[in-house]
């Protein structure tokens, strides 16, 4: 028997464009290390960026609901490695100032390593601590 499919993405994933599925958990937060696991666990990466096309369908995609409007979602960003040099979960390098990042942010607090979208400020992203609790995003290939 088969896996049940939303498109072509597995549940609990749904399309978010030709190529990508995405899976948002709205309703248990979760650290960040916590979020990366959950997506690891369903086959998939915590939310990485890197385009504005991408960002303008997750953020269409987070408005279109009322239950997943409103809420800080983690992304799969972290400079915990090393201070100031920030990467995806992938290792990818994440893109820095505008437009995704919110002014004056990174920040240059040593304590703030995980980068989260801020749901009071149409998603542009701050970074916060690692331990702190938001909700996940998980994306993977369709």
């Amino acid at each position: 028997m088969s896996a049940l499919v939303a498109g072509d993405c597995p549940l609990p994933y749904e399309p978010l464009d030709d190529t990508r599925c995405i899976f948002l958990d709205p309703f248990v937060s979760y650290t960040w290390q916590g979020a990366v696991d959950l997506c690891k666990g369903h086959l998939g990466t915590l939310l990485s960026i890197s385009d504005c096309n991408t960002f303008a369908l997750v953020y269409d995609y987070i408005e279109s609901q009322e239950v997943t409007r409103g809420k800080h979602y983690w992304l799969g960003a972290t400079d915990e490695a090393e201070e100031g040099v920030w990467k995806f979960t992938d290792g990818s390098p994440v893109p820095l100032g505008v437009p995704f990042w919110a002014a004056a942010e990174p920040s240059t607090d040593a304590r703030y390593n995980c980068a989260f979208m801020h749901a009071s400020y149409y998603h542009y992203w701050y970074d916060t601590t690692c331990t702190s609790k938001y909700f996940p995003i998980c994306l993977r290939n369709a």
